[in-house]
């Protein structure tokens, strides 16, 4: 029997409904992935013997919010108001096997509204909840035997929709537990100098690894959100609140466990599988393979001087506003080369002092106060923990839930050397709602490093790069959900957004995101990219943005290593190899 659990019977679709739409299975057909209700989809036997190879962690789950479609067996309206309430937390869809962040990549198929129905065929027919390397194995073996889409969800948290598919077999990595510390640390099969490591297993969350981490008083180039995952945020390259002084996740990463798209349990490191391990750093998710864990170099925690700032326009002169804007965003090359780095209103010199940061920030926040019609807010102090500033600083992020897409690019000191009018422009119309998302992430520990095993593969942008933009958050006045005005209320600062299945409005804004906000900051850097992880899908160079001249390296190895095409995803290496049309996924 595939066991049905999770949250009790709210989550869950019975086996005997399933297996219904189980035909006797034929040969897998390796020009489409194999549909239900076809000869090509693994019989009831299959799916039972595949269960019983996981050590019985075959789930076949409801999403959370079916709990609230009346139409179902599972309404309860007691547990719906639970639901309701726990859905804009991140962590509450980390821990369930097919629920993710972002709503529109599941086509808002199942919101926790009263009165709306569930469309249950978008999510995975079945997931393998994997608490060990075999039942990973075991579970990309009957994919590739099968024919069946595979996909691989950590937590969810995921901008650009991989981590879940229609008529697929997931593989849920949460429960792939596991923390190592090592005084000295050398990768398996080499020579290479001793240093301090943390083994992460792939169901560990950033907050976890700090935690465990500073316990030796060190910590990790990590993410900033508690709930971001292991596997998703390395193979994206992954930037942190310290990538310019010590290189992006990817840089950090020592060691890396896979299992492979053959079904085999691989070490990726300096000294063996080197063009995995290169893939595996940047290439990203849903491509190579499943990571078991990844081995991060650990850093002692540092001090800090962190320094809070606005600039806040006065009066009716919004020119006067941009151009501020654009002359701080001028000055940020010189910024970075002496040390600052964070995240735009949280801006760090590592290791530092007041005095110190004062003497390189002061100068040009006054200019910006005496040349331009806006106020200056700006205090510094003195930070003597990282680790202790960042668990009162940034609390798990609360998830936006109406349907957004991001974009992003990496702007490069060239870029940012266009005449102030110019500069001014451009970022005027990529955030005409006067708010901007950026990160100074990138400085010497990205321009220059040299990681164990070479440069990984995400853009080289990222090593001519200033500053990373993001966000475009360009929220919707007429925006009108009646009854989902309770979860609004838990949103932070999102890209475009639209109303849930208003397909028109969705056109509108992801036409404007790609061709117009995006786009202002391709047209300053044209020949850069951006961070992969928090891209616009519709990207119209995708190969080139995300990888740029890795592309065709990673093309090499995705064919190599993945001839069968087991993993799949639109935006990802390979995926224009394959074709989704009408719901059936076949070979271009």
């Amino acid at each position: 029997m595939i066991l049905n659990t999770l949250r009790a019977s709210l989550h869950l679709r019975t086996l005997f409904s399933l297996l219904l739409s189980s035909s006797p299975s034929i040969a897998s057909d390796p020009t489409c992935k194999a549909q239900p209700n076809t000869p090509s989809w693994p019989s009831a036997e299959q799916w039972t013997n595949l269960n019983a190879s996981v050590s019985g962690q075959l789930l076949a789950p409801l999403p959370p919010a079916a709990i609230c479609d009346s139409s179902l067996s599972v309404y309860d309206n007691k547990t719906c108001a639970y639901v309701t309430a726990q859905y804009p937390s991140s962590d509450f869809h980390a821990r369930d096997p097919v629920s993710i962040d972002q709503p529109n990549w599941e086509n808002d198929a199942c919101l926790p509204v009263q009165g709306v129905k569930c469309d249950l065929s978008v999510f995975p027919r079945y997931v393998v909840n994997a608490t060990q390397a075999e039942h990973v194995v075991k579970a990309v073996y009957f994919a590739r035997e099968q024919g069946v889409r595979l996909v691989v969800k950590g937590t969810g948290h995921d901008y650009l929709g991989r981590s879940i598919a229609p008529d697929s077999l997931s593989i849920w990595t949460h429960n792939l537990r596991g923390l190592q510390w090592y005084d000295s640390f050398v990768p398996t099969g080499c020579s290479a100098e001793a240093i301090p490591a943390i083994k992460a297993a792939a169901g560990q969350r950033m907050g976890e690894i700090y935690e465990a981490a500073a316990a030796h008083d060190s910590t990790i180039v990590g993410g900033e959100d508690p709930d971001v995952g292991v596997g998703g945020y390395v193979t994206g390259g992954g930037h942190s609140l310290i990538s310019a002084q010590y290189g992006l996740a990817a840089d950090n990463a020592l060691e890396i466990e896979v299992v492979t798209p053959q079904g085999k349990v691989e070490t990726l490191n300096e000294c063996q599988n080197s063009d995995l391990f290169f893939a595996f750093r940047g290439g990203g998710g849903s491509t190579f393979g499943v990571i078991l864990s990844v081995t991060f170099k650990a850093i002692p925690i540092p001090s800090m001087a962190w320094s809070h700032f606005t600039i806040t326009q006065t009066g009716a002169d919004i020119d006067g506003f941009w151009q501020a804007t654009a002359f701080f965003h001028s000055r940020l090359a010189g910024l970075t080369k002496k040390g600052m780095m964070g995240y735009y209103n949280i801006s760090n010199i590592l290791n530092s002092s007041i005095e110190a940061m004062d003497i390189v920030f002061d100068p040009v926040l006054d200019h910006i106060k005496d040349s331009y019609p806006v106020d200056v807010a700006h205090a510094t102090q003195l930070v003597l923990n990282l680790y202790e500033w960042w668990k009162v600083t940034y609390p798990a992020a609360a998830v936006a839930m109406i349907d957004s897409q991001l974009g992003s690019r990496l702007l490069d000191e060239k870029s940012l050397s266009v005449s102030l009018p110019a500069l001014a422009k451009a970022l005027r119309s990529a955030y005409p709602n006067l708010v901007l998302i950026a990160n100074l992430v990138i400085g010497p520990g990205v321009w220059d490093a040299k990681p164990s095993g070479g440069l990984g593969s995400m853009t080289p942008a990222w090593r001519k790069a200033i500053v990373h933009m993001s966000g475009f958050p360009h929220v919707q006045e007429d925006i009108k959900h009646d009854k989902l005005s309770n979860l609004i209320s838990a949103q932070q600062f999102v890209p475009v957004t639209w109303n849930p299945h208003n397909d028109t409005l969705k056109s509108e804004q992801t036409e404007l995101l790609t061709n117009t906000y995006v786009k202002e900051l391709r047209d300053l850097a044209p020949d850069s990219g951006c961070y992969l992880n928090e891209a616009d899908v519709n990207e119209p160079n995708l190969p080139h943005a995300f990888w740029g001249d890795n592309y065709e390296r990673l093309l090499d190895i995705k064919r190599k290593y993945d001839p069968d095409g087991v993993f799949w995803c639109a935006p990802c290496v390979g995926g224009r190899d394959w074709k989704l049309e009408g719901g059936k996924l076949c070979r271009s």
